[in-house]
């Protein structure tokens, strides 16, 4: 039986990863705020509807990063890859069907929900550049899968570290102006939050292929669409893809509601919330042990062997 202390040895690192994405979102706030209450609004507006469509790929490699740590658990390793590959592929392709859908209609959507002029250009001119990182985000939860699946998640924190560095860099750089780049505000914004996630996709692949053993993984080579394989995996994580879709979509309702109340309310609230964020340590230890129970057969096989 595995101890308190080595469950968090494991666990830790899922924490701060969990919070780096929070570090961005808390980095834009603070830059935009230099900028216009209308920017710090409108990236609210477009960073929610991002993160809305964000957590159904959230949610479906939560459901494969079960069936990796039984996989793993059981030690059939050479079954970890075609659950990682197969993830791969299904999220590519909702990838692709999310950056269309919100380029053909998520104007359409936005001036439904938005009353301000200005914040709707604002929201729109965040989102044309953001929606790129669906390409990015999507494959990266599957990286998160595959390393806490098989118990090697003190790679999540470096990645974390990696990426809001890069997005604090880049954000200041594009959104001010800074080190020869033109001032792009609320732009630059978006365009640092993609390249931060390109970035982490780049250092988890670079990572793999220097230090995961491809061979036992079944990762050292590509296989074909398995529906069998994926009818599983979404069978365990379409309640996590529905639950962690509804979670936002409750607080994207609410910056809507207030976005109705004027540009400074909808300012303030989007300070408070991206600050308040970061101290849910109720709820993201929740969200900790759900992760971690999932793993629960791998932790026993690292630490009973």
């Amino acid at each position: 039986m595995y101890t308190n202390k080595q469950v968090w040895s494991v666990s830790y690192p899922i924490l701060l990863s969990l919070l780096a994405q929070n570090i961005i979102n808390v980095t834009d706030t603070a830059f935009l705020g230099h900028v216009s209450e209308v920017a710090l609004g409108a990236s609210a507006m477009g960073g929610l509807f991002y993160i809305c469509i964000f957590t159904i790929a959230f949610g479906f490699s939560t459901g494969s990063q079960i069936v990796i740590a039984r996989r793993n658990g059981e030690g059939r390793y050479s079954d970890v890859g075609p659950v990682m590959i197969q993830g791969v592929m299904f999220l590519l392709v909702m990838a692709l069907l999310m950056f269309t859908f919100t380029k053909t209609f998520g104007g359409s959507i936005m001036r439904l929900l938005v009353s301000s002029e200005d914040i709707y250009r604002g929201t729109m001119e965040f989102l044309d550049w953001r929606i790129y990182g669906f390409f990015f985000s999507f494959l990266s939860v599957m990286f998160r899968a595959l390393y806490i699946g098989i118990t090697r998640t003190k790679v999540l924190t470096i990645n974390a570290i990696v990426m809001a560095l890069t997005n604090v860099v880049l954000a200041y750089a594009f959104i001010f102006g800074k080190f020869g780049m033109p001032v792009m505000g609320i732009k630059g914004a978006a365009i640092a939050s993609v390249i931060a996630e390109a970035s982490s996709i780049l250092f988890f692949i670079i990572y793999s292929y220097i230090t995961v053993d491809l061979k036992k993984y079944g990762l050292n080579r590509l296989r074909s669409f398995d529906l069998a394989l994926l009818i599983r995996i979404l069978s365990i994580s379409c309640f996590t893809m529905l639950q962690y879709f509804l979670s936002m979509v409750t607080w994207f309702i609410f910056f809507i509601a207030v976005e109705r109340l004027g540009q400074r309310e909808l300012a303030i609230a989007t300070s408070f919330v991206a600050f308040m964020w970061c101290f849910l340590s109720r709820s993201v230890r929740c969200l900790l042990l759900r992760i971690v129970w999932s793993a629960t057969p791998s932790v026993q096989e690292v630490y009973n062997t």
